[in-house]
């Protein structure tokens, strides 16, 4: 399918976010209200409007951390929420209460679900979510962190998701050929990379396309045409024990 040149513009997703967090917080915890906003930041709309959704963000997640039957509960509901949420940062607050409940692997295949199959706005949101579904890998020291040696444990849990980051990497591939808005393609060009090798034989072709489109624009696509590996970009020193 090809995708029209206007596509999306950030923004695009927020009524139907905020129409999703409303549906949860009136369902889970209906006697909550937004705070308000003191002056001089009530009279501007476009700020309240931010700090609304982010309260909401906030009430839900913390209500989902401190009850994780309830994010199992509504882990579906929560995961088309995600979906919507266009924060690169904040976007967090909801992925990791529901990450605690049901699992990587669920989440992880939900998000390739919707660069498979969903419009181009909340491809972006996926692949923006993705990034904090990923493993941490923890070093003892940085030593450890510059020679590349974690812990057996972190490395253990991000072997266990490796075909599921194949999965990724082969949807964001062929999402970003079957699409021509520049914009989307950034997002999706983050999720893998152009090496045949971290392919099968038949798509092959499908990296070579790839490789063309970054080619004919090397300024915006010079990462990808650098990145020689697709493995979790979380990394932290210290113990693998909370």
């Amino acid at each position: 399918m090809i995708v029209s040149m206007r596509d999306w513009n950030d923004g695009d997703l927020d009524a139907e976010f905020e129409q999703r967090l409303d549906d949860l917080l009136a369902e889970l915890c209906p006697e909550w209200r937004t705070p308000d906003l003191p002056e001089p930041y009530r009279s501007d709309e476009r700020f309240r409007a931010y700090e609304r959704r982010n309260a909401k963000r906030i009430q839900l997640g913390d209500l989902l951390t401190a009850r994780p039957e309830l994010a199992v509960a509504v882990a579906d509901r929560v995961l088309d929420t995600i979906a919507c949420d266009e924060d690169v940062s904040f976007n967090k607050q909801l992925i990791y209460p529901v990450l605690n409940a049901i699992g990587r692997r669920a989440v992880q295949r939900y998000l390739i679900s919707v660069i498979d199959a969903g419009p181009a706005h909340k491809k972006v949101c996926a692949v923006r979510a993705w990034y904090w579904s990923q493993v941490t890998l923890v070093y003892g020291s940085v030593h450890d962190l510059r020679e590349r040696r974690p812990t057996e444990a972190s490395r253990a849990a991000d072997d266990e998701v490796a075909d599921l980051r194949g999965q990724y990497r082969m949807a964001c591939l062929a999402a970003f050929v079957a699409c021509e808005h520049p914009p989307t393609r950034e997002w999706l060009a983050r999720g893998f990379l152009l090496k045949e090798t971290h392919y099968p034989a038949n798509l092959h072709d499908l990296v070579a396309r790839a490789r063309a489109i970054a080619e004919a624009d090397p300024d915006r696509y010079k990462d990808l045409l650098a990145k020689d590996d697709d493995g979790t970009n979380m990394a932290q020193i210290g113990s693998d024990t909370p």
